[in-house]
């Protein structure tokens, strides 16, 4: 059972009195997974240079999710990607289901079909640079369990444990539009009891994002008001923190739908 930490705002990460280790013992399986609704413009860019910078990383796996997008993703995928497909690198996961783009929903999805034992996200928008995923396994070296990995405000990137991961719900579905969905996430993280390993210092070596317009973070939304969208669902992290409700999602199916796996398998969820 989840148990609530009192002292949660306080248990993070302090480098200074541990550092980084040289070389860890462990190469902990990585899924970075990316969810895409009417983004293939930026997946184009990111995805193959994403790939690139980590190739070295001898137990990585991408998982990307095509969410109803009504570009030609499946189309790309097919002329770019299906080497990667075929050596085992890339996940490629469609799903036609969902009208409108909901962010908890489709993060539940790509992270439930990872097979990491650490699950990430990556917005299609984000450039991960070179060692990443070995930045991200040197943290988890210091801290095999109860472990939140990200920088201080989000931004879009968070990993954890798959296993914590589903302790706590996933993703709270509940929450509606844009934003807070990780931010939800982080909090009850560390109000579990996870310690929160901040990478903030090593951002700029390790991760960008492409500039994005307002217009197309929300395009692809039933409800396209950002500001209140982020307000309300920021209202509702604070009070079920105050509840002291760390499990999102209870009594009701969450990360459900059917999906097509590497243009050739049927899989419900």
């Amino acid at each position: 059972m989840v148990q609530f930490d009192e002292n949660w705002q306080s248990n993070y990460w302090d480098r200074a009195q541990e550092p980084l280790p040289a070389v860890p013992k462990v190469r902990r399986k990585i899924s970075l997974c990316t969810v895409c609704m009417g983004r293939l413009h930026d997946l184009m860019v990111t995805l193959p240079v994403n790939i690139y910078y980590n190739r070295d990383y001898p137990n990585l796996e991408f998982v990307v999710l095509n969410y109803s997008s009504p570009d030609r993703m499946d189309d790309w995928m097919r002329d770019y990607m299906m080497p990667y497909i075929a050596a085992g690198i890339l996940v490629y996961l469609h799903t036609t289901e969902p009208e409108f783009y909901t962010m908890s929903h489709s993060r539940n999805v790509a992270f439930k079909m990872a097979t990491g034992d650490i699950v990430a996200n990556v917005d299609a928008d984000n450039l991960i640079h070179r060692g990443f995923a070995e930045m991200l396994n040197r943290l988890a070296e210091l801290r095999p369990a109860r472990a939140l990995f990200a920088v201080t405000d989000i931004a879009g990137q968070l990993a954890m444990y798959k296993n914590e991961w589903l302790e706590l719900g996933g993703y709270d579905e509940t929450l509606e539009g844009y934003g807070c969905e990780d931010v939800n996430l982080f909090c009850r993280a560390q109000a579990a009891g996870c310690k929160l390993m901040a990478w903030d210092h090593l951002r700029d070596q390790f991760w960008e994002r492409m500039p994005t317009s307002n217009e197309d973070r929300v395009r692809y939304m039933e409800n396209k008001h950002r500001y209140l969208t982020w307000f309300v669902n920021g209202r509702t992290t604070q009070r079920n923190l105050e509840r002291k409700q760390l499990v999102a999602n209870e009594g009701r199916p969450w990360g459900k739908t059917t999906l097509i796996k590497n243009f050739q398998e049927t899989v419900e969820i």
